[in-house]
């Protein structure tokens, strides 16, 4: 039978010990389950930190005690379970999100998952007074459940659920492909937290947020901001841009729903927005005058120099070596 794991104890141990060590002392039912990284980032007091990025080995979980704090998921992919009393389960499964979960008073918190799952997501718990006097939330502007928990006139946990903002996203991947090592790692988390909290209270107070239709058929409030997500992630990964299909699942659209928006939100289908930012970029380097013309070629995306001259010569009529050359 699981033991109980305290937040408390948690949050004190990770303030004294090592990721791992914290991990192999606090869960040690499932430390050799996981294969990747779980690094513990405490912040500040009322403020304590997770980076999740593993795949499970077996079918594993845990089960938490927790008071009075909000707990922030901004998930990028996960597939876990969670079961509150007297609420009913939770399970994120995909799709690029903000999870909300109301802790007042004393909680006890069961989560699971089962093998062979990627778990890739930044976690949060934090004070509902910290929020407020840090990170300006105002409670009459928040929406329910959120509103009644911060007036402490909550009973149960409740979970709810946003589409993640494209600033975000950017903020998300920073976190998990921080290249750091000791204080200055410590350090850079803290920080990119912190940025996390700023955008979470910022989307909480927006109650004008709906998944209503617009009048005219055009996108909702969520599928805007997952169309612009994508936009954001083309912009970020010239070197690489991902496939339609999987930009696709990674905002949490249907293939069908992204290129309608593309064209809806930037007059363009997702691949004629991918090769404008890629071309813009290969063009800034070019007209720097420090960059091979092979070496652009793969910092936007393309095998050969050959291919990439062509693209370039098409978008901007004429070849990239006249650029390179001025």
């Amino acid at each position: 039978m699981l033991g109980w794991t305290d937040q408390a104890e948690l949050i004190q141990t990770a303030s004294g010990l090592s990721s791992d060590e914290t991990l192999q002392a606090m869960f040690p039912q499932v430390s050799h389950l996981i294969d990747g990284r779980l690094e513990f980032v405490p912040v500040e007091a009322g403020l304590f930190c997770s980076v999740n990025d593993f795949r499970t080995r077996g079918a594993g979980g845990d089960r938490m005690v927790l008071r009075n704090c909000l707990a922030i998921q901004i998930v990028k992919t996960a597939n876990v379970r969670l079961s509150l009393p007297g609420h009913a389960r939770y399970s994120h499964h995909s799709g690029a999100r903000i999870t909300l979960t109301t802790y007042p008073r004393e909680v006890r918190q069961v989560r699971s998952y089962e093998a062979g799952r990627h778990v890739n997501y930044v976690g949060a718990w934090a004070d509902p007074e910290l929020l407020i006097d840090r990170f300006g939330v105002e409670v009459d502007a928040l929406f329910e459940p959120l509103r009644s928990f911060f007036r402490g006139q909550a009973d149960a946990p409740a979970s709810i659920s946003l589409p993640l903002p494209p600033r975000l996203l950017t903020t998300l991947d920073d976190i998990l492909a921080v290249p750091y090592l000791g204080s200055l790692r410590r350090t850079y988390l803290q920080a990119k937290m912190i940025e996390l909290v700023c955008e979470v209270a910022a989307a909480m107070s927006r109650p004008g947020e709906t998944t209503a239709r617009p009048e005219d058929g055009g996108l909702t409030y969520h599928e805007r901001q997952q169309v612009e997500a994508a936009a954001l992630i083309y912009r970020k990964e010239l070197g690489a841009p991902p496939s339609v299909r999987d930009l696709a699942e990674r905002v949490g659209l249907n293939r069908n729903k992204l290129t309608l928006g593309f064209r809806d939100v930037f007059a363009c289908s997702p691949h004629e927005y991918s090769k404008e930012a890629r071309m813009d970029w290969a063009h800034h380097l070019l007209l720097e005058g420090a960059t091979p013309v092979a070496q652009v070629a793969g910092a936007v995306g393309y095998t050969s120099a050959s291919a990439f001259s062509r693209a370039y010569s098409e978008h901007f009529g004429g070849p990239p070596s006249r650029r390179n050359r001025a």
